[in-house]
């Protein structure tokens, strides 16, 4: 559950990270202005002071964000661990890879990235298309190919994959994404403390199933299984 737990460090709060981030870069730029004007070789400090002052920046985050509250600490204090259970051969039938779906998912994208290039050629040239097609067609393929394994893996899962259902206590909304909407998390306690996990469901489940094999771990809506 760790994993789990250590998934989003900053427990989906990146926009205060982001704001000290900047805060950082203004106080390494007073620390260089000072440091420069007091000593000749001055520059050279400033890898390992940027370094220093962006790496305290993140812990004050951490610490900051993972302070619990009084009513947080009394719902980690009376949350029930985990209760594993063998996973059932009818949860086992929900993780099953859709073979041709995935296959034509491929080819749709491989087939946008090629007409990408193709308009591409159409501006810029034949040897500019060739540098963007060796570029995003090994990385397209690479990531094509750890999903597929990813997938593999759960969908011939043994008798020795177990799950447990979780309780969520509430959700919230982190910032707003790119092409409109807000990132979702889930909040739940468990007596080792607070977790936070993103979901890109409209729906907050009430419940969660977290499916342990081997050495992978994932989360699904428990309305999936149960």
């Amino acid at each position: 559950m760790k994993r789990l737990k250590y998934r989003y460090l900053f427990l989906g709060q990146s926009i205060p990270v982001i704001f000290s981030m900047f805060v950082a870069c203004f106080v390494i730029i007073a620390i260089l202005y000072i440091v420069l004007n007091s000593m000749e070789d001055g520059f050279m400090y400033l890898p390992v002071v940027s370094i220093v002052v962006i790496l305290l920046t993140l812990v004050v985050d951490y610490v900051i964000i993972h302070h619990l509250t009084p009513d947080e600490k009394k719902k980690v204090a009376g949350a029930s661990p985990p209760e594993w259970k063998r996973l059932p051969d009818r949860m086992k039938d929900e993780f099953q890879t859709d073979i041709k779906l995935f296959f034509i998912s491929s080819a749709f994208v491989i087939g946008f990235e090629l007409i990408f290039a193709f308009i591409v050629m159409l501006s810029e040239g034949v040897k500019t298309m060739l540098v963007i097609l060796a570029v995003i067609l090994p990385v397209t393929l690479i990531c094509l190919a750890i999903y597929a394994v990813w997938e593999h893996i759960w969908a011939n899962m043994d008798d020795s994959a177990i799950y447990a259902k979780i309780e969520v206590d509430h959700a919230f909304e982190g910032e707003r994404l790119r092409f409109g909407g807000r990132r979702k998390f889930i909040v739940f306690y468990l007596p080792d403390g607070k977790y936070v996990l993103e979901t890109d469901s409209d729906f907050i489940p009430a419940n969660i199933v977290v499916i342990k094999y081997k050495c992978f771990i994932r989360w699904e809506d428990a309305n999936k299984f149960i």
